[in-house]
Formats: structure tokens, sequence, C-alpha cells
């Protein structure tokens, strides 16, 4: 396994681990899975000299310890340091690393060569600003602040000045860089509320002094600029009258035309439809972008000409002949395509420069056929590479086109690197009608001679779809000696129109099927034990996992359904309360509540609770805002009226993507905990906690007294809100 080796290089060159023998050696733990990330915000200089990036440390910040946010830490919630490498010197040199003081950096990138941008949340007292003698003025203890660092002198140059940075720390919105200007390397510009309006400022890397070049309005939220660095777009939002506004600049003049008025809630449709009509690129011609859109009657995701003119979209620039396009790569200052991406049956990447194509795939393949190679950052020099798959829970590496010269840089998760991962395979069967299903399968290394157990995990949305990457749940379910098998059932995203088409309407009937199909051609290959198959799932996952309980009882052992849909009509209706806007959409793939009335019935597992004989399990968390925990308690009061066998738990603080580590780390335990005692073929692992440990024990109590986690809200910085005194 080469790229298994390469990493065993990558540990040496980091001072990770003292010998390649002793990478993977030990079962994978949630504790190994939830660890925040070690390294992020890794940025390629625009000479491809130099690269920076954020090293988590084991210090938590300054401000976490005032919220006394100790129960759901976050990797923001970790003192960062910058470390920056120099990429002409040798390998082994130790990267530099950046004092910025009590500063907590979260974000870097960079102004030109030798100069690195922070935006870093500041001490006020550290930095000349006292709490105030009037106990009735608001004191805010931390504010935002963008800084340029020089690295061959080491000048830090506060942007706005130290008074400009104090003076915005109340503002709505916080500084964001627009554009680091490549014919003007002293200069930055950046929109900020640095006045009443957020306006477009020119400021010098130099002095911090800043130039207002647009002005905004105090509706304004977002700037647009082109290569030169000149407004072309900008977007106002006015919440008072529910109004989004988009100006285009008109000509080479000042004068700005507004483009769009529509109501907020126009604007969150374009917005939520918005996955279907990207801007992604700029071209020459100032009239002309490049969109990523599906248009009517086209057969699959690409990109197109579209004249903001007209507002009509032109011809095909670029499209796979077999599926979706997934994202697009851009100059970051020209703004120019440089490649696109879509997945087969993993991530591929097409760049139209034949030379870079040409380098990009001789380094993808070196990797393969155990990792896929996600192109990160682009500039004329180099490539910044992020390195991923089954076994490989994610690396970053330099590739220099000079010399074809690959550089281990650093390693998301260097605990991971100790552990025993499981390998992935794709696979391919046919449904019942014929029809070709493309699913993954995460197969464990600890296993004996009997053929494993298996858990079924279809994929949430359901217009998404999963790929052959680092999937940290079926990772820690194969390390209990489970085979794990993640179909991409039709109705799922990808494919072309007309295998996502075939989804709508087909809730818990073709889609479930799909699954169905996998799991029996598992059982006729011998593969798996028939008699140990539970089935689990997230979102979508999670309502799958109830349909197959329901509608194929003897083919599964339990159900496990996580933030899961219960009542057809019940979330429809809940759709149309919260989201109107979206009520067509949900609607055309759900079913339309008169005309499908009967079949959406049939199709909802809480209806029809009375006719489930498979032990359930109902995880739901309380700040779930996509699905309403109403799924869950509705499905669980169904149950219970019904007699059946099921266990239902809230997992408090938690929200519909479990992205607090906490959350996710209490959700794979109680899975493991419930599907031990239907897939163990014979005792319990000694290190597994069973769910009395789980809901009892204190450390791990899941009860409404619970207290409950500051929510901690990030828009290019944290939510500072003052403290009264």
């Amino acid at each position: 396994m080469r790229a298994i080796q390469w990493i065993g290089i990558l540990v040496l060159a980091i001072g990770g681990l003292q010998g390649v023998a002793l990478a993977q050696m030990r079962p994978v733990t949630i504790n190994d899975l939830v660890q925040p990330e070690a390294v992020s915000s890794v940025v390629l200089s625009p000479d491809g000299g130099q690269l920076a990036y954020l090293e988590r440390t084991d210090e938590l910040t300054a401000l976490s310890r005032r919220r006394h946010k100790l129960n759901d830490l976050e990797a923001r919630d970790y003192l960062h340091r910058i470390r920056v490498v120099d990429l002409n010197a040798p390998e082994l040199d130790e990267p530099l690393l950046i004092d910025v003081g009590t500063d907590m950096p979260f974000w870097l990138s960079w102004a030109g060569p030798g100069r690195l941008i922070v935006g870093s949340v500041s001490v006020s007292v550290d930095n000349g600003h006292p709490r105030p003698t009037s106990r009735r003025q608001p004191y805010y203890p931390f504010y935002w602040r963008m800084a340029v660092i020089n690295l061959e002198t080491g000048q830090r140059t506060i942007l706005f000045g130290e008074r400009g940075a104090w003076e915005m720390r109340d503002r709505e919105r916080p500084g964001q860089i627009i554009h680091a200007l490549p014919d003007s390397p002293g200069t930055v510009l950046v929109a900020a509320q640095y006045r009443s309006a957020y306006d477009l400022w020119s400021v010098s890397t130099e002095t911090g002094e800043a130039r207002r070049v647009e002005a905004g309005r105090p509706t304004t939220v977002s700037w647009h600029v082109n290569e030169a660095g000149e407004a072309v777009f900008r977007l106002d939002l006015d919440e008072q009258h529910e109004r989004a506004a988009i100006f285009r600049r008109e000509g080479e003049g000042d004068r700005w035309r507004r483009t769009d008025n529509l109501t907020l809630d126009e604007f969150d449709d374009r917005l939520d439809r918005a996955r279907h009509s990207i801007w992604v690129a700029d071209t020459d011609d100032p009239d002309e972008v490049l969109v990523a859109v599906q248009p009517d009657g086209a057969e699959r995701r690409g990109v197109y000409r579209y004249n903001l003119e007209t507002e009509t979209i032109g011809d095909l620039f670029w499209e796979d002949p077999r599926y979706d396009l997934r994202s697009v790569i851009h100059d970051f200052y020209s703004g120019h395509i440089i490649a696109t991406t879509y997945v087969d049956d993993r991530f591929r990447a097409h760049f139209f420069d034949r030379r870079a194509d040409a380098h990009y795939r001789a380094v993808a393949s070196f990797f393969e056929p155990d990792a896929v190679v996600v192109p990160v950052q682009v500039v004329d020099a180099a490539m910044l590479l992020r390195v991923t798959g089954p076994q490989e829970p994610g690396s970053y590496y330099t590739y220099r086109f000079a010399d074809s010269s690959i550089r281990p840089i650093a390693v998301e998760n260097p605990i991971l690197l100790q552990t025993r991962l499981s390998p992935a395979t794709t696979e391919t069967y046919r449904a019942r009608d014929g029809q070709e299903i493309q699913a993954y399968l995460t197969r464990p290394v600890r296993r004996g001679t009997q053929r494993p157990a298996l858990v079924v995990m279809p994929h949430g949305g359901p217009e998404l779809r999963d790929d052959f990457g680092f999937d940290f749940v079926s990772q820690y379910l194969a390390s209990e000696g489970w085979m794990v098998f993640q179909p991409n059932f039709r109705g799922s995203f990808g494919y072309g129109r007309t295998f996502t088409e075939a989804g709508h309407g087909q809730w818990g009937r073709l889609m479930q099927d799909d699954i169905t199909d996998g799991v029996r051609w598992l059982i006729e290959t011998g593969q798996v034990d028939p008699d140990r198959i539970c089935i689990a799932g997230f979102s979508y996952g999670g309502y799958a996992a109830l349909a197959g309980a329901l509608k194929t009882p003897d083919l599964y052992r339990c159900a496990v359904s996580v933030a899961g849909v219960s009542d057809l009509p019940e979330m429809l209706r809940w759709e149309a309360e919260e989201h109107p806007e979206l009520t067509e959409y949900w609607q055309a793939r759900i079913g339309d509540p008169q005309r499908d009335a009967e079949a959406l019935i049939a199709n909802s597992p809480a209806r029809r609770a009375a006719e489930i004989r498979v032990p359930i399990l109902l995880l739901h968390g309380t700040q779930d805002v996509t699905v309403p925990l109403e799924q869950s308690e509705i499905m669980r009061d169904a149950l219970e009226a019904a007699g059946a066998n099921f266990r239902y738990q809230e997992i408090f603080g938690a929200n519909h993507d479990l992205d607090n580590p906490i959350s996710l780390a209490r959700t794979l335990a109680l899975m493991e905990a419930f599907m031990g005692d239907y897939l163990d073929s014979g005792p319990a692992p000694a290190d597994r906690m069973s769910w009395a440990d789980l809901t009892e024990r204190e450390q791990f109590r899941l009860v409404a007294d619970e207290p409950m986690p500051e929510e901690t809200t990030v828009s290019g910085a944290l939510d500072l809100m003052p403290v009264e005194e």
C-alpha cells in the first residue's frame, strides 16, 4: 500500500512517531476519531515558496475559558500557533513559529510573497484597552482584528491600525479580506464596517492605513472584485424591510445598477437552489462569468457561460460525459477557472492546462488505489494537496511543478496514524430491475474465520452521495468487527438527472428497494452473516433505517435512526410552515400531501409502528433545526403505543450534523452499545461501554437537567457580545 508507506514517511518528517512500525497497530477508538483537527487554515503563498498553517495546541483559548466552554470543546476552542514552512529549505528543517502574543488566530491568508495575513481574536487588556471605569459601559474583553506579518522583518501591521480595529469591536459584520492585489503588493482590499456601512477599503500592509474605494450602504453584506481589484458586484440585505438587492457596476464608470430586487424569501430560495447555479469563475469578458448549473433538460450538472447583462445561460463550457460536476478550482487573484472536479467511484480533477493536468494525474496515480488526492490550492509554481482515503484520515502535501517533487506538510489527526484502520472497496451490484448501483464496503480488519456481521448505512440527503475516502463512522463500526455497506441508491446526486429524479416520490419504495437489493446481493455472494445485519443511518438514512425495519423485518436484527424522518405528512407540514419557499422542492421529492396522501401514510414508519418487529434505537439532537426533534418523538410515542421493542435518547445540545465532538462521541457510543447486542457473535469487547454506563454514569449523563452548552456563532469571527459589568 504505497500511500500508507508514504504516510509513514510523513510521520517521520514531522516527528509525530518514532517509526513506521508503530503506525496503525491498535484498534481505533471514539476518542481517536473525535479529536479536534491538529492543523487548519493551510495556505500556499502566491509564489509557491512558502506555506502557512495553524497548529492546534492543548491549551484552551482565553475566550473558551471565559465562557466556561469545557464540556463541548471544538477545534476553535483550543489555542493555535502559526507555523510557516519555507518550501525552498530542506524538508527536515523545523517550520518557523510565529509569535502573536496573546492573540488567538483563527484563519490565515497571504497579502503576497513573504506577507502573511492573520485573522485573530485579541485580548483587550493586553492591547491597551482597559476595563471602563463606569459599570454602565459595556465591556468588550475580546475583539476581532486582522494583521499582516512581514516574514522577513517580523514586523506586524494591524489593518486599519489598532485604533481602527478597536473601533470596529462592536460591528455586526467582521472585516473580510476581499482581494490581495498582485499589481499593488503593499495593499489589500478589505470589506469592513469601519464607519457605519460595509464599505470596501484599500488598506496598506505596511502602515495599516485605510482608504475607502467603494461606499456601501448600511445594508451591504458582500462585495466581489475583478482581477484588477475593481468592484463589480455588491449584495445588500435589508432585514427590516425583508428585501435583497444585487448591484452590478455599469460599464467602466462609477455608476451601479440594481439587477435584482428580491424578497428575503425569494433570495433564500435562490440560495437554496445555489448548488444548481453557482458563480464559479470569472472570464476575460466583464459581462460574462462561468456558473455551475444544471439547466432545464440537461442530464448533468456542468460549467456554463452566463451573460450578466442579459441574465441568460449560454454555451456549455465543460461537462463530464457520465457524472455531475462537483466543484470548480479557480485562481485566487484572477478568478479564472483552473480545474473542475467530479466523482466516479472516487474524487477526480480535470485541469484545463495540459501541463498541470499531467502533473496532477501523475501524483494522483502515486497514491492510488488506497487514497484520493484533492487539490486545495493551485498557483503557478506549486499545488497544495490533501490526501485522504479509508486508511488515510487526511494529510497535506505540496507538489512543485518544476522538479515534480512531493513534500509532506502535516497530518490532520496524527493519533489515527497509530491505529488499525479498515480498508474499503468500491462495489457494483444490480437492483431487481437491472439498474446498476454503486456502493462502498468497509471491511473490518478484526475478524475471525466466520462471515462478518453487517451494518447497512444509507447516506443522508437524500440527494447526496457517499464516495471513496475517510469515513469516521464506518471506521468506528468496522473496528468492532462489523462490515459497513454504503449504497448510492437511486435519488443520490452525482450520477446525472435521470438517476437522481428516479428517487423523487420514492421514499420507502424504489429507493428502499435499491438498499434491500444490495443487502441481498451481499448475502447471496456469501460476504456477510445473514443472521447478524442491522441498518443504521443519519437524517434521510435514519428514515431508510426505519423503513427497512418496517418493510423487510426478516432482513434486519435491529435498526438505528439518528435524526431521521418518521412521519412524511408531518414532515411536509413542518417544512411548509418553517420554510414555505421550499414547499415545491420537498413536495417534488417526497410527495404532494393531497395527491399522494395514501402513499405518504403507507411509507411513514410512525403511521405503521404496530407492524414493526425489529428492535429500534432512536437518537436525536435537541437543537436540530433541519429535521425537528418532533419526528423522533412521534416515532417514540407510536412504538410505545404499539408495545414495540425500542430505545429512545435525546442528545442534548446537539444539532442536525452532530458537529460537536462530544455529541458525536455520545452518538457513536450509544449506537455501538445498542447494535452490539444484535451483531456480536461472542462476548462484548472489554472496552465497550454498556447502555447503562452511557445513560446513567455522571460523565455521560444524558438528561434534561444537563447544562446546555453555550452557543458560539462563527461568521468569519466569533460572536463577541459585550459583557455587562
